[in-house]
């Protein structure tokens, strides 16, 4: 390179280097696609590396590439590894973090592998009525169930609250059977995202016990693994600090039942077909666990209890939230000997769908 030399103009005094050459490339270069569909369509996708000097180009069907100028960016590339954080994220869609290594000497563009988006679970929610009279039907049970016309190799069965962690592929699922060995009453509402609940009393809680808040129609089941008592007798009230954050809120009085229960297994264990996602609702597994309630990650500090499916209140109404991950579910309603089953297409477009069953 050329020494600097100085060159001035008006007022203005210029450092010039003759023969310096920069170069503006594309550093990555990548796609995405959605999880469900294949192919994105997502207006408003963005690649974000928290850096200034390594914008993003986008479009709309998921393809990016970071640009910038390589020199700069990576000063010592040819005999050092960087990494570059990538945000993706789309309206729509859960944001999906990279970390992307530029090994040393590597030409440019790196090439990302292909990465996919995962959509957002949606709630579904409905009526269920007699098919004959219209009548509402309390107590139903509404279970996701395999395809009737092809069975598939992964099963899907939904839940009654969503995950509270994160879990990856091959993880254990198990049904278990709910034993009841104590109960108390709560001291205090709980409300949604709470990790701290404060009972009447707490005698013979410890860490890991399993705590069950319900309401009276069962409705509302939700469990909490716990972690530690708050300070106190445990005959007394006091504080008990749950591993997991609660999905529902409950309220203090006759509207919630609290239980201590113990979880053993039944049959054999499923394992996750893929990794699940704290919020959502539904498990991708090798069996369809439908039966009462079951455990996901048996035996570790991320083990979490849920009930199996939905109920519909006296007015005949049932919710399932965080359901996703798939392009059709199979539902089944079902109370003594009436039932229905409906094929119905996840529109994910919409937060809510509303999916009505008459059983016959």
């Amino acid at each position: 390179m050329a020494t600097p030399h100085q060159v001035q103009v008006g007022n203005l005094l210029y450092t010039v280097v003759d023969d310096c050459t920069t170069s503006y490339l594309a550093i990555l270069t990548g796609s995405v696609t959605d999880e469900i569909l294949g192919e994105l369509y997502a207006p408003e996708f963005t690649v974000d590396t928290g850096r200034a000097d390594l914008p993003s180009k986008t479009t709309a069907n998921g393809l990016f590439a970071v640009t910038g100028y390589p020199d700069q960016s990576f000063p010592h590339h040819s005999s050092t590894t960087y990494t570059v954080s990538l945000e993706l994220k789309a309206p729509g869609f859960r944001d999906l973090r990279i970390t992307q290594p530029i090994l040393a000497g590597a030409a440019f563009p790196v090439i990302v592998p292909p990465a996919v988006l995962r959509r957002l679970p949606v709630r579904i929610q409905g009526r269920i009525v007699n098919d004959l009279t219209r009548a509402p039907i309390p107590g139903a049970l509404v279970l996701s169930v395999d395809n009737p016309t092809t069975p598939p190799v992964i099963h899907t069965t939904a839940l009654r609250t969503p995950l509270h962690f994160d879990h990856a592929s091959g993880t254990a699922a198990q049904l278990v059977t709910v034993t009841v060995v104590g109960g108390t009453s709560l001291n205090a509402d709980v409300s949604a995202g709470d990790k701290v609940i404060n009972l009447l009393a707490r005698t013979g809680l410890g860490p890991n016990s399993i705590v069950q808040l319900s309401n009276a129609s069962q409705v509302k089941v939700e469990y909490g693994v716990v972690d530690h008592l708050g300070p106190g007798a445990p005959a007394l009230p006091g504080q008990v600090f749950l591993r997991n954050a609660l999905n529902r809120s409950f309220l203090q009085g006759l509207a919630t039942t609290v239980q201590f229960v113990t979880a053993a297994p039944v049959g054999g264990p499923a394992t996750l077909a893929t990794d699940a996602n704290a919020g959502d609702g539904v498990l991708l597994a090798t069996q369809l666990l439908n039966g009462a309630a079951l455990v996901v990650d048996s035996g570790t500090l991320t083990a979490e209890y849920h009930e199996v499916g939905a109920l519909s209140d006296s007015d005949g109404y049932y919710r399932l939230d965080g359901m996703g991950r798939v392009q059709e579910i199979f539902l089944q309603g079902s109370q003594g000997a009436l039932q229905q089953k409906i094929g119905w297409f996840i529109e994910y477009d919409h937060a809510t769908n509303v999916v009505d069953l008459r059983l016959a």
